[in-house]
Parts: structure tokens; C-alpha cells; sequence
């Protein structure tokens, strides 16, 4: 669900051409992409883990890199958990797309509306079980985290628990974080890895080192993850 005092809306207005894909785009690619996902051999690793963190802390901070927004959707589906997205038309065509999967997106970046952004992150972190956050949107560069999920997990109290994604086999879009859609009939594995608490960190350099701890822990869980899976990141 939606709630209230939260921005879920971008001020943008958009081209004639940019309404019309908006409008049309969302629900045939989410539909598409659930079709293709029937195909797949699904795998969740640390399952009970993850749910075991929610039953002692009630709410829970879920990083996942940019290029695996599209898996983690369809993972959470229909649980209305929340994600961040920017005000531009990616942003808004993101925002669009999750909601074909019962999630809701906040809006705001590191470059527009990001204080305003990390206030609402952290109310719905407190009012909603989990929030989805990728660590190198909007923009990247790809796989190098910025300090907004530090800052979200200090401001909100949250554990932070990575989720990497790898299909065997997929299309990677020619985009700055080159999104992940899987082929047909690939195997595709969902894996939790080692949780960050902000509680175990204090000091000067308690933000940065909250976000090396993500980061690094992130990287690891995709590393192995695909070098068990034979995957190239890079293709």
C-alpha cells in the first residue's frame, strides 16, 4: 500500500512521445517478462535467513545492483514492498514497471530531490516489512555503490541484507548498468548474503564504512554466484 505524506510522483512533464510509452510500455513488458520467467528454473538461496531477519527486526533494507531491478521485482512480487526510483523518464518508466509487480517506488535521486528522497526511504523503511534499494542507481557507474544506502540504514535503524541475482543465460540491454533479461528457459538464482546492521558501526567514519561493508559484501555474493554459475557479468 501507498502512504501517506510520502512522494510517489515525479514533477517532470513529459514529451507527447514519452506519455504514449509510458502509457503503453509497462503492462505488455511486464507480461512479457512473467511469460519468460515461466521458462526459467527459479532458485532462492537464504530464504529463511532473510525471514528469519524480518521476524527480529520487523523491517529490513534489501540492496541488489541496478542491472537486477527486474529480477528483484518480479522476486518481491505482490508483496507492496518499496524502491527508489529518479524523477526522470527512466525513472518514471521504472516506476511504472515495479507497479505491474504490486511494489511502489519513491521518487527522488542523489541529484534531485534526495534529501527529500531519504526522509521518505526512511518512513517507509519503518512502515513497510523491506525496501529495495540499488546501490549504483540512478546512474551508475555500474556495481560502485554510493553513500545513499549508508545513509538510509543510519537514518532508519534498518539491517541491510544484499540480494544478488544471476541467470545462466540472458540479454544484457546496451545501457549503463546492462540490464539483465533472462532468456528463455534459463536458470536463474536469487541468493541473501551476510547482513550489514548500522548498529555495529559508530565513529567519523561510520557512513563510509557502512557502505564498504554493502558493497563489498554485494560483490562477493555476485562473484560467486556467477563464477558457480559460469556467468560473464560483462556479455
Amino acid at each position: 500500500m501507498r502512504f501517506e505524506g510520502i512522494n510517489y510522483e515525479s514533477p517532470n512533464r513529459f514529451s507527447a512521445r514519452q506519455r504514449t510509452v509510458l502509457t503503453l510500455t509497462p503492462l505488455p513488458v511486464a507480461c512479457l517478462f512473467r511469460g519468460i520467467l515461466a521458462t526459467c528454473r527459479t532458485e532462492v538461496r537464504g530464504q529463511d535467513a532473510f525471514d528469519a531477519l524480518l521476524r527480529e527486526r520487523g523491517h529490513v533494507l534489501v540492496a541488489f545492483w541496478h542491472e537486477t531491478l527486474a529480477l528483484a521485482a518480479w522476486h518481491f512480487r505482490g508483496t507492496g514492498y518499496h524502491t527508489l526510483t529518479s524523477y526522470s523518464f527512466d525513472g518514471e518508466l521504472a516506476a511504472r514497471f515495479v507497479a505491474e509487480f504490486g511494489l511502489h517506488a519513491v521518487r527522488g535521486s542523489s541529484s534531485r530531490g534526495g534529501r527529500e528522497a531519504l526522509i521518505d526511504m526512511a518512513r517507509a523503511a519503518r512502515l513497510t516489512p523491506a525496501v529495495g534499494f540499488t546501490l549504483d542507481g540512478p546512474k551508475g557507474p555500474r556495481r560502485e555503490a554510493k553513500p545513499g544506502i549508508a545513509l538510509l540504514a543510519m537514518r532508519s535503524g534498518c539491517p541491510v541484507i544484499p540480494l544478488a541475482v544471476a541467470p545462466t543465460r540472458a540479454w544484457r540491454l546496451n545501457s549503463w548498468d546492462r540490464l539483465a533479461i533472462p532468456k528463455p528457459g534459463a536458470r536463474i538464482v536469487w541468493r541473501y548474503g551476510a547482513v550489514t546492521d548500522p548498529d555495529d558501526y559508530a565513529g567519523a567514519r561510520r557512513t563510509s564504512r557502512i557502505l564498504e561493508a554493502v558493497e563489498s559484501s554485494l560483490n562477493a555474493l555476485h562473484a560467486e554466484l556467477e563464477a558457480e554459475l559460469g556467468v560473464d557479468p560483462e556479455l
